[in-house]
């Protein structure tokens, strides 16, 4: 009789839809130094708004920073993502300035988070015990498969968790009426849609898609993949992690840990795309022993699970390589294909640097790489034998040469100090004790050369003035330091102001 009661009224302590839109909104309200909520999409059936949080020292900027992202409701019956989600938000904010650790993590990092990416299939579960349409067992979102213009149990819903372009055709069903059906299309759900844009507007290292286990195995962290006696090609580097996650979440019988399994198989699932297409490292976590627990459980749980998805804010820079690629001539950042020798799929698309700074960042663990740097038009570059160590990112800028052009030297650390950076006057630049540059250029963004010193001494003062003495614009220039055997680049942010002072 208790578990019936459970079943029929929900308590108070899950979110609705719309308490979760106004828990989000007055987050935002309150904390706008480090938080901005923006509408991703809408819903496919009802247009409900699809929120994403975002929390990072200076949220309204994409900055140069490595990107996380946590996803809740995929399936609409398993709420308890949301609940995870809604509570890691308001531990992060509520604690910015006050934990070390947290405030670290604001300032280095962009975190994102969609507590609620299935809007429309949640409110079938939440609705009230006499709505005819209700089901506290609802999977899918509300899509209208039927074309009858009204929301049917019996034939309506997409399985978001089936609908992304990488294998979609494989691991669902293509009839309508199943609870796994697949979609008329890959993409075909403006909820995955969502997701898919997010994904490609930030450079995601990692993610979490919470999930809850109706069936199967409950409490596991999945990964990507094995596949007809194969593995992606991360797999040593997403399973240690995956490892160390699970070790970090306590069961809820208080006995032991979750349990790490890479996922069976290729399918439209989330996870599978998300690294499969964009390279981020993603894991599916089912939480919990089933998909809505009773509520003097759900708080217990969310605390379990905080120290698996901070884990990832963590492992970022710990273990790796980082750093910038630009053309060597013009400074500009370039979007170039990063090959970890032995661990690339050339059937995979290329993962590759950011456009908008030029960044990499590759996941590893400690030992000894053979990396390949390749973009076209450009001489590729090598590096054999790299050895990485744990506890730190391998940070290193890279110069590629258009082809036909001289081979850059990589820089493995910054050998130029600029500052002030953002300036409003005259710039200083120092050049360090065992770096000799025959020549230091300014270029603007568009590559034209603005001014050029020959010989630098170690410390040299820009004016903020081109060859012809003339003040040049606000915005954005970069400086390129070339000796015999090594070049090094700096951007420069010019800001309004009086310069030759």
């Amino acid at each position: 009789m208790i578990l019936l009661l459970f079943i029929l009224t929900l308590d108070p302590r899950y979110h609705t839809r719309d308490e979760v839109a106004h828990e989000l909104d007055s987050i935002a309200r309150s904390y706008p130094d480090i938080t901005m909520l923006d509408t991703i999409g809408y819903s496919s059936f009802d247009s409900i708004p699809l929120l994403g949080l975002k929390i990072s020292d200076n949220p309204a900027a994409d900055e140069d920073e490595p990107a996380v992202l946590y996803i809740g409701c995929h399936h609409a019956e398993e709420i308890l993502g949301i609940e995870i989600c809604m509570y890691m938000i308001s531990e992060l904010t509520s604690n910015y300035s006050t934990d070390s650790t947290i405030t670290g993590w604001i300032d280095d990092r962009e975190i994102w988070f969609v507590p609620l990416m299935n809007p429309d299939g949640h409110s079938v579960v939440m609705a009230p015990p006499e709505t005819l349409w209700r089901d506290t067992t609802w999977r899918d979102n509300k899509s209208d498969n039927n074309n009858s213009g009204f929301f049917e149990l019996e034939y309506d819903g997409v399985d978001l968790n089936r609908n992304y372009d990488f294998y979609w055709t494989e691991g669902g069903s293509t009839d309508p009426t199943s609870e796994f059906y697949i979609g008329p299309h890959s993409f075909s759900e403006n909820e995955t849609r969502a997701i898919r844009d997010l994904t490609y507007a930030n450079n995601f290292t990692f993610c979490i898609t919470y999930h809850s286990a109706r069936y199967g195995l409950t409490e596991v962290v999945y990964f990507p993949w094995d596949w007809e006696g194969g593995f992606s090609p991360d797999f040593p580097f997403i399973r240690t992690i995956a490892d160390t996650i699970s070790k970090r979440i306590i069961r809820d019988s208080g006995i032991g840990y979750y349990s790490a399994l890479p996922g069976q198989g290729l399918d439209g699932r989330a996870r599978n795309w998300l690294y499969g297409v964009c390279g981020v490292f993603t894991y599916c976590i089912e939480v919990g022993t089933t998909t809505i627990l009773p509520a003097s459980m759900v708080d217990d749980l969310c605390q379990r699970n905080l120290p698996g998805a901070y884990y990832l804010l963590e492992r970022v820079s710990e273990c790796g390589i980082t750093g910038h690629i630009y053309d060597s001539l013009t400074g500009e950042p370039l979007s170039a294909e990063v090959i970890i020798h032995n661990y690339y799929d050339p059937n995979l698309p290329p993962r590759k640097s950011d456009p908008q700074y030029g960044r990499f960042l590759r996941i590893l663990k400690p030992g000894t790489y053979d990396i390949e740097i390749r973009k076209h038009g450009y001489a590729s570059i090598y590096y054999d034998d790299m050895q990485i160590t744990d506890g730190r990112m391998t940070e290193f800028d890279i110069l590629m040469s258009r082809t036909g052009g001289e081979m850059p030297a990589p820089i493995l650390q910054k050998k130029i100090n600029v500052r002030p950076n953002p300036s409003s006057h005259n710039v200083l630049i120092e050049i360090d004790d065992g770096m000799a540059l025959s020549s230091l250029t300014v270029y603007d963004v568009s590559g034209r050369l603005v001014k050029n010193f020959e010989n630098p001494d170690r410390r040299v003062i820009w004016q903020g003035v081109d060859e012809q003495n003339r003040a040049v614009a606000e915005g954005i220039y970069w400086l390129l330091g070339r000796s015999e055997e090594e070049r090094t680049i700096q951007k420069i942010v010019l800001l309004k102001g009086s310069f030759n002072q």
